[in-house]
């Protein structure tokens, strides 16, 4: 009888080609339609080009090890592999956050009429993008600075552990203080992107909708308003979007389940691991197959 372990470890090979040969091409799509073909460049590209680097990064960092695990091997990483892995996995999950984040925002600005408030940044908005970029890298980095001081490989004795997962321990806090102030940083974190996601998906909703009635008088079946650029990239993010909350929820209950939960459950964990990395590899398909010209 075929083992769970096993048959997880097909999943993670799967889902990792998937999603590394995926994010690899687009990435390199982008540089190309950047150097080769400038005047098709689009501000959502260079978004697209960055959401690929952290896709491969989570799942280089999260991906690989459950497979390593999954397959039997045990104490992969020591305590400078461990601190270094989960550092840049943090860092790519948070850039993540932050660039889904930033694609709906500046989609929403895209597709806003010409006579709203928006008009201005409209024209404005894309020259900052790499200024944001540079504001998410530096952000994550301090937030998480103190993965690089928690976290160990597995040891022994656990006695003096908060988390204990098969690849890594996390290090009980000797100030209280320390841990609740990255607590709250990495909470007010994501409660920012994800409070920006809603609204700028929630505006982009409401303009489809006004689109779609002021037009369906207009057009025949046979034109149909889907098939505008604008608003087939539009209900792509949106759809991105929905992904990525829906498996970051997912993940992170898990998390929390074996944060709490006393007893050690690989399963659990490695589900949790699974969710994580489903956005990585399903946003590539998602924006192939939404994009006839790639």
């Amino acid at each position: 009888m075929v083992s769970s372990e096993l048959i997880f470890g097909v999943v993670f090979i799967f889902q990792c080609a998937i999603g590394i040969v995926g994010n690899s091409l687009l990435f390199v799509l982008y540089i190309c339609i950047a150097f080769k073909k400038p005047q098709e460049k689009k501000p959502m590209d260079l978004i697209l080009a960055h959401l690929t680097l952290a896709n491969m990064a989570t799942l280089f960092t999260r991906g690989i090890p459950e497979i390593m695990f999954c397959f039997g091997m045990r104490n992969i990483f020591n305590d400078l592999g461990c601190k270094v892995v989960m550092y840049i996995y943090r860092i790519s999950r948070g850039l993540s956050v932050c660039t889904t984040s930033l694609l709906s925002m500046i989609q929403a600005i895209i597709i806003s009429p010409n006579n709203s408030v928006w008009a201005r940044i409209k024209v404005k908005a894309p020259r900052y993008i790499s200024y944001c970029f540079l504001f998410f890298c530096v952000t994550n980095a301090l937030i998480y600075i103190r993965v690089i001081e928690t976290t160990e490989a597995i040891k022994n004795d656990i006695s003096r552990y908060d988390y204990i997962s098969h690849i890594f321990m996390v290090r009980a806090p000797n100030e209280k203080k320390s841990v609740a102030a990255f607590l709250f940083g990495m909470t007010l974190h994501d409660f920012i992107f994800h409070f920006l996601m809603g609204l700028s998906s929630t505006h982009m909703v409401l303009l489809l909708y006004r689109h779609s009635k002021q037009v369906q008088h207009i057009y025949s079946n046979s034109h149909s308003p889907r098939c505008f650029p604008e608003i087939k990239a539009t209900q792509t993010i949106l759809l991105l979007v929905s992904c990525f909350v829906l498996f970051y929820w997912i993940n992170n209950c898990c998390t929390l389940y074996m944060t709490f939960y006393f007893e050690k459950d690989v399963e659990v964990e490695t589900v949790a691991a699974f969710f994580g990395g489903c956005y990585p590899a399903l946003c590539p398909l998602l924006l192939i197959g939404s994009d006839s010209s790639i």
